[in-house]
């Protein structure tokens, strides 16, 4: 395959998207299957990244938040000045109609998904998404829950049409 076999759909422009950061939570990530370290990790270089490209972040954080906690406090410094962070009591981010708005305001027709839980709030997010009309972007890296077994859950999200990558293919 050479580069004018790729389609649009495959490519990432910086000028094209935005991230979307789900519930990255003091409650998920204490409770997150494996190891918390390699993720926060990667999710710290994602943060970085888009403030380098100027990239538009919209952070959920789940509800109720005296329970579930803040953005993580590794995250939270790196997150950019211009980020939009907006609580959800639902687990699709398209069930809420604040968030909704939020990211049509963004413009940007293509949404880079991270965060938890893999099998519940981000499936149901990037499903609802793509519903709405965004291509979505999975970093299958930047993702985590306290459930070990989400590869059906991954592979309903890409079945739907979500690209598949990892916070390095981005770019």
């Amino acid at each position: 395959m050479n580069s004018t076999d790729i389609t649009r759909s495959q490519l990432a422009r910086p000028g094209e998207l935005a991230v979307v950061l789900i519930d990255v939570q003091p409650q998920f990530v204490e409770n997150m299957h494996g190891a918390a370290e390699p993720v926060l990790a990667r999710l710290e270089q994602l943060l970085i990244i888009c403030e380098w490209f100027q990239l538009p972040v919209l952070a959920t954080l789940e509800e109720p938040i005296d329970r579930k906690g803040h953005l993580h406090d590794r995250l939270q410094p790196l997150l950019p000045p211009t980020a939009v962070t907006a609580t959800k009591q639902s687990y699709a981010i398209s069930g809420e109609p604040r968030i909704v708005d939020a990211l049509a305001q963004l413009d940007r027709p293509r949404m880079v998904v991270a965060g938890s839980e893999t099998d519940v709030c981000v499936l149901q997010s990037v499903l609802g998404l793509i519903e709405l009309g965004y291509d979505v972007f999975l970093l299958e890296d930047c993702l985590f829950s306290s459930e070990s077994h989400t590869a059906p859950a991954v592979t309903r999200m890409r079945q739907a049409g979500a690209i598949p990558c990892t916070y390095k293919m981005l770019f």
